[in-house]
């Protein structure tokens, strides 16, 4: 307890006390008393961004690689009104974060008069009321004593169960005045751990009598920081598994048991298994349309379905999945209750042999003799990234050429803002990921994703960050001209040459003092072992074919046969095989194929 400080010097001290010492901000007069006191702080580390939303990105990746959580400041008004973008890419994955941002003193905003003009102070807007809907916590402070509860709150409410961001609105008279009290403790976070006993006998006694049984791997795995758990379960278990894009990276992929990972854009080997499975158990996945496609009654239908997620509306969401055993529980909670009560390996050597054969299955992609394609790049590519860098692609095109191409070995960690999918992501996030400082960052973006938050190049050169910068550049919004291609007429409005153009980027990136280079067909691998080689930053600019498609890709209307390269005839004949592909009828969901 400490008598007679200023707020602003309570906030910033209550937080280092509890060792959270990262500060991300874009500064701005209604938040430069606490900005100045960060300066003047010792042992405190902070981060000027050149756009607030960047500084929200980077913060949220900051907590991804470190597992510390940071805070992230900006003035009022647009300075506030820029964060949202961060804030729903926080909120979405589920990541802790604290924003604070500065407001106009009480005694000149609209809490002060009896009308309701839409504005008093100079860049006054409602922040804690607009964002209430993307945070777990969103409070404005109107009296200084009220500060120490809701600082409290709003840190012990990122960590509660679901993880999620928290927003303070700090008006300025309010940071600068002064508590005759405060108290320092440290905050616990509190997870959801329920008597498993019911639920863990039911899925032993499914264990037992299951012939297909299969695990699915999701981001909550990593949140609730049990990877060493789900390993040791995985093993002991000995039954193969795949991953969501969330929980991609939670164990390497020459794991012997490792299927592949599901969904639209997902392996078929990962696909089969999940459609053919007769018990599934999934950890932590939300299971999302992308992940069951959009006729829910036929994912994975002949299995009995076991969901545990910490989020109780995500279990008990009812959108016509039916799920036969419901867990709501912290992952690592469920994992070591189920740990501790099995006790024999059952082996399913026919199981695995049968998805196994479809592990290693590819689509055809294509190679042109004068023109790199996106996958021939990101393969070679994938063969120099070290074992313990983190990988972080932006959205579109780039996102899941990543995801189809790259395969995680050693402790390597491979993530994006999943959920929210804002272009921009990647280079912010990559920022983030190198403030952590935890091995070699790469990031990996497309050519519309990258002009999205360019500016922050400057950032990447002031602090001097190790990044190495990949820009798939195919000069179009290259997921959208596929979308025309299936149902616009392949009239690319407002996404190709007439309507959407970049930059030379290798110009854009020395402007800023950074190294860049060109790859080509005819360069490629040598450009790759240049840049990673690099010890400083450097942006590699790849020119890709503007035709390369997003795999798989099915024609609607195309007859079965067409599937012939993955499928034996006596499979099709038994009806032994379930492949997600679109319906002939052009509806949207899974096909059984006869």
């Amino acid at each position: 307890m400490v008598n007679k400080k200023k707020v602003l010097e309570c906030l910033i001290d209550y937080l280092v006390y509890n060792k959270i010492d990262t500060f991300f901000l874009v500064t701005g007069g209604a938040i430069a008393p606490t900005v100045d006191y960060i300066g003047r702080k010792k042992g405190i580390k902070y981060y000027c961004f050149q756009h607030e939303q960047s500084a929200a990105m980077a913060a949220e990746s900051y907590y991804r690689t470190s597992g510390k959580m940071g805070v992230v400041l900006s003035t009022s008004g647009p300075g506030a009104q820029n964060l949202l973008n961060g804030i729903c890419g926080c909120w979405y994955e589920s990541i802790p974060c604290l924003f604070i941002t500065g407001q106009v003193s009480t005694y000149e905003s609209l809490d002060s008069i009896f009308t309701q003009p839409r504005q008093v102070g100079f860049q006054e807007m409602p922040v804690a009321e607009s964002f209430k809907h993307f945070t777990k916590f969103s409070s404005k402070v109107s009296k200084a004593e009220l500060f120490e509860d809701t600082l409290k709150t709003a840190i012990n409410k990122c960590f509660e169960n679901r993880p999620g961001p928290s927003l303070i609105d700090l008006p300025l008279d309010i940071q600068n005045s002064t508590l005759e009290y405060f108290t320092f403790d440290s905050f616990e976070e509190v997870k959801i751990q329920p008597n498993l006993n019911n639920e863990i006998n039911i899925i032993l006694n499914k264990l037992e009598k299951s012939k297909r049984p299969l695990l699915l791997l999701g981001q909550g795995i990593k949140l609730g920081k049990a990877g060493d758990e789900i390993k040791s379960l995985v093993e002991k278990l000995q039954i193969p598994f795949v991953v969501s894009w969330g929980g991609f990276d939670i164990l390497p992929h020459d794991h012997p048991l490792f299927i592949g990972d599901i969904g639209v854009y997902g392996s078929r080997g990962g696909n089969f298994a999940v459609q053919n499975c007769d018990l599934l158990i999934s950890i932590g996945s939300r299971l999302d349309t992308r992940q069951t496609g959009g006729d829910l009654s036929t994912f994975s239908r002949d299995s009995y379905k076991i969901m545990v997620d910490i989020d109780a509306n995500e279990v008990y969401k009812d959108r016509g999945l039916k799920i036969d055993l419901p867990i709501v529980s912290d992952s690592k909670w469920f994992i070591l209750n189920l740990l501790d009560r099995v006790e024999e390996v059952q082996l399913h050597d026919d199981w695995f042999k049968y998805i196994d054969q479809y592990k290693n299955y590819k689509e055809i992609r294509p190679l042109k003799n004068n023109i790199l394609t996106s996958y021939e790049f990101l393969e070679e590519l994938n063969q120099h990234i070290p074992n313990n860098a983190t990988i972080i692609p932006d959205e579109g095109g780039n996102l899941v050429w990543s995801m189809q191409s790259i395969k995680i070995k050693g402790t390597q960690k491979i993530y994006s803002n999943f959920g929210n999918s804002s272009m921009g992501y990647g280079l912010p996030s990559a920022i983030g990921a190198a403030i952590a400082n935890k091995g070699p960052v790469i990031c990996i973006d497309g050519d519309g994703g990258f002009q999205m938050n360019l500016q922050e190049l400057q950032t990447v050169k002031h602090y001097n960050l190790p990044i190495k910068i990949f820009i798939m550049n195919n000069n179009c919004y290259g997921i959208i001209k596929q979308f025309q291609d299936s149902y616009f007429g392949s009239r690319y409005t407002a996404t190709d040459n007439k309507d959407y153009s970049a930059p030379d980027f290798v110009k854009v990136a020395e402007a800023f003092g950074i190294k860049a280079v060109r790859a080509t067909k005819e360069n490629y691998k040598e450009v790759i072992n240049l840049a990673m080689q690099e010890e400083g930053s450097i942006l590699v600019d790849v020119i890709i074919d503007k035709e390369q498609k997003l795999l798989p890709k099915l024609e609607f209307g195309n007859p079965l046969e067409d599937m012939s390269p993955y499928l034996k005839d006596e499979e099709i004949e038994n009806n032994m095989v379930i492949d997600m592909i679109p319906r002939r009828d052009n509806s949207q969901g899974w096909v059984t194929l006869k």
